[in-house]
């Protein structure tokens, strides 16, 4: 079952224009660590990206994110913002995870982002949005 990344939902805020996976090719995996598992691109900005798998993460955690593929650059690093399940298979539960990078990244397709100090504090986290109204949990 493949999740497709609508708008964003209320009380998401991003301060760089999201890209869906299929518009970066460069990105084939990533590789979050730690743990150290590989992960699915979900959407990716200059500034943080949303990523699917099979582990929750603690909001906060500092991680390492590795870029697989012919994306320049090859690691960043990130705070976890945001981890909460996105589905359920038969098998396991797939998380959500957002990460905002610790420094703004650059695609090929544009130039380097403009970096303020580079002791800039990491953005705070942004809260996950109100549960939609017309969702009952029937168990």
């Amino acid at each position: 079952m493949a999740t497709v990344p609508g708008p964003p939902r209320k009380g998401e805020h991003s301060p760089a224009p999201r890209r869906p996976a299929s518009a970066v090719p460069s990105i084939e995996w990533l590789r979050i660590t730690p743990p150290g598992f590989r992960a699915t691109l979900v959407n990716i900005s200059a500034s943080g990206l949303l990523a699917e798998w099979g582990l929750p993460l603690k909001i906060g955690q500092k991680v390492t994110v590795e870029f697989e593929g012919t994306l320049t650059q090859k690691s960043v690093g990130a705070q976890v913002i945001r981890s909460s399940v996105a589905y359920m298979t038969s098998a396991s539960l797939r998380y959500h995870v957002g990460l905002a990078f610790t420094a703004p990244i650059a695609f090929e397709d544009q130039t380097p982002p403009v970096t303020g100090d580079a002791e800039a504090p990491l953005p705070a986290a942004v809260p996950d949005p109100a549960p939609l109204d017309d969702v009952v949990n029937q168990w």
